[in-house]
């Protein structure tokens, strides 16, 4: 029985199934009768939490080498410190005199809700973390702690309807083969350690730990995110051979990850990574990338008691822009609405939030807030190497207001006597047609450009990528996307501006030749797609590169620029790492 769910590890697995039950984040609600009752509840719960917090870092002293792991639990560490939830918690303990179970429960679940409602994939996620944490805290409370993965005495795919980040952190290569849940996507926390444990993952099957039985054989295709349940001979034997080509392709790559991202024929290309959070900075070190080409800072604001506290701000970039000097590190000033909430944010609810109030527009509203985290930026930047940058400017009046904001942040610390870096870089995001056509009119203003392949393509298309009913007609390679990149490229180069690309189709392998014939000078990928983004740079020359990106613009359909690039790159790229489904059928 074959199932069909999203590929977020590459590799091939074959083996038995060890099944993982996680309960629902509920619990029974109990009166309490009096305000010493609720004293010794709130006692519990700070016990609890600080129990569960020395079990965290215990878990995460013990990960060794596994950066990853380190990350995730570091993270659970800082969600379980959010005084605002602890407050919440406490307040609700209280006022509503409940066992703190109860008031616990309560609490993150309308976390939970708030983050499940959002479209960006990385927040939306981030639901595994806040139930994870619960789950601990109360099991801290209730004497019942989870044993279910001790009890995985030999090597097994681990099957579950979704995976608490902190019992995957704990995971060795050796214990499991691969990782098989309902749910999750490319951002989860599932996703980003099994990259980096190596083995393969396939989530978002949407049930399918109802058709799985305890032992049943499991063949898990990491690559094009299939599994198939009970498997025949015939396709044992040929995902066995699938298995070693596989292992292949990937010693090619690890043998290809050391220096600098270089063409075939010699050509550097600077290889950067995206960011969320600080304690990423490590896994971008280790993976020798050429600098931070997106630091997004809107998930700080939500894990943050006070999204406006300067010093807050301050510190976080510091030490970003300490631990990757001399590298470079582009901030984005905070994208906050449309698909990302923020409690207090809105005043109405909009129809089309993506084409309401957010990012840059919701900045020049509330101008003393922007001009916090703009005074954090600009202390942190005499290192020197930091270099901000605004989203989703589409009026050039937009960008002559944020020029005089930031001009009045600096006047204030220089009178204050406050360093920062004079000579610092500002760019923006290009992420709407707007911007595309406006932008020689832009590019007096500004440094650099960065180009968002997400929003620039979901805006071109007028279609809304987190949404499935529509989901087959957000492609970036589209000739209307692809002539919006050359046109960028051309005018910021005329120009002698600096133009990279962070949106999620840097990290695609058929479009980084494209790319690299576009003309950009960087690409920003997440940290884990680094070794393949360059080894896909390595086997292509720019004079090949070049002649694709000008077939491309008039090419049809994004099929047939995929099947051109497909037989460019194969033989020289490992095979076995491309999804078929990109190229076979746009001939």
């Amino acid at each position: 029985m074959l199932f069909k769910g999203i590929p977020a590890s590459h590799g091939i697995a074959i083996g038995s199934a060890f099944l993982l039950k996680v309960e629902e984040l509920r619990h029974a609600r109990r009166s309490l009768d009096s305000p010493a009752d609720a004293e010794q509840e709130i006692r519990r719960f700070k016990t609890a939490v600080s129990e569960v917090r020395h079990d965290l870092e215990n878990i995460a002293d013990s990960m060794g080498d596994v950066v990853e792991g380190r990350q995730i639990l570091e993270f659970l560490l800082l969600l379980l410190q959010d005084p605002t939830i602890n407050k919440e918690v406490e307040s609700e303990i209280l006022c509503e005199m409940v066992n703190a179970e109860y008031a616990l429960s309560t609490t993150l679940r309308g976390v939970m809700e708030k983050f499940t409602v959002m479209a960006d994939p990385y927040i939306r996620e981030r639901v595994a973390d806040v139930r994870d944490v619960g789950r601990r805290v109360i099991e801290k409370l209730m004497g019942t702690e989870k044993e279910a993965l001790k009890n995985l005495d030999q090597p097994a795919v681990l099957v579950a309807k979704d995976l608490d980040p902190s019992e995957t952190a704990g995971l060795r290569p050796g214990q499991i083969l691969a990782i098989v849940t309902d749910m999750g996507g490319r951002t989860s926390h599932t996703t980003i350690l099994a990259r980096g444990l190596g083995i393969p993952a396939v989530v978002g099957l949407q049930g399918i730990t109802s058709e799985i039985n305890p032992r049943d054989t499991l063949i898990v295709d990491g690559i094009h995110g299939h599994v198939i349940i009970n498997p025949t001979g015939k396709e044992l034997k040929y995902y066995r051979d699938i298995r070693d080509k596989f292992q292949e392709a990937e010693n090619l790559l690890q043998r290809m990850n050391p220096g600098p991202a270089v063409t075939e024929d010699g050509v550097r290309f600077e290889l950067a990574a995206n960011i969320e959070l600080p304690h990423e900075v490590e896994f971008v070190n280790k993976l020798e990338a050429d600098g931070i080409g997106l630091f997004r800072t809107e998930f700080l604001r939500l894990i943050q008691e006070n999204g406006e506290d300067e010093e807050d701000h301050f510190q976080i970039y510091n030490k970003v822009a300490s631990e990757m000097m001399p590298k470079p590190v582009i901030i984005r000033t905070c994208d906050m609405g449309g698909d990302k909430f923020r409690t207090g944010l809105d005043s109405v609810r909009e129809a089309n939030p993506f084409l309401g109030y957010r990012a840059i527009r919701i900045g020049l509203d509330r101008p003393a807030e922007l001009s916090i985290q703009l005074r954090a930026i600009l202390r942190a930047s005499v290192h020197g190497n930091i270099r901000l940058m605004f989203p989703m400017v589409t009026h050039i009046e937009q960008l002559r207001g944020l020029r005089d904001l930031l001009g009045m942040v600096k006047n204030d610390l220089s009178a204050r006597g406050i360093p920062f870096n004079e000579k610092m870089q500002v760019g923006i995001m290009v992420e709407t047609p707007a911007a595309v056509i406006a932008l020689d009119l832009m590019l007096p203003y500004v440094d650099f450009v960065s180009i968002g392949t997400n929003d620039l393509t979901q805006y071109t298309l007028a279609v809304d990528r987190g949404n499935p009913k529509v989901a087959d007609l957000y492609d970036s390679f589209h000739p209307a996307v692809l002539r919006q990149i050359d046109t960028v490229v051309r005018l910021c180069h005329s120009r002698r501006k600096w133009v990279g690309i962070c949106g999620s189709m840097a990290g695609e392998p058929l479009a980084v030749p494209l790319l690299i014939g576009f003309g950009v000078d960087e690409f920003s990928v997440a940290p884990s797609l680094i070794p393949d983004v360059k080894k896909m740079i390595g086997v292509v020359t720019t004079c090949a590169a070049r002649e694709m990106a000008e077939k491309s613009l008039s090419i049809e359909t994004g099929l047939k620029v995929r099947a051109l690039v497909h037989s460019y790159v194969v033989g020289k790229y490992p095979e076995i790492l491309l999804d078929e489904n990109d190229w076979k059928t746009g001939g």
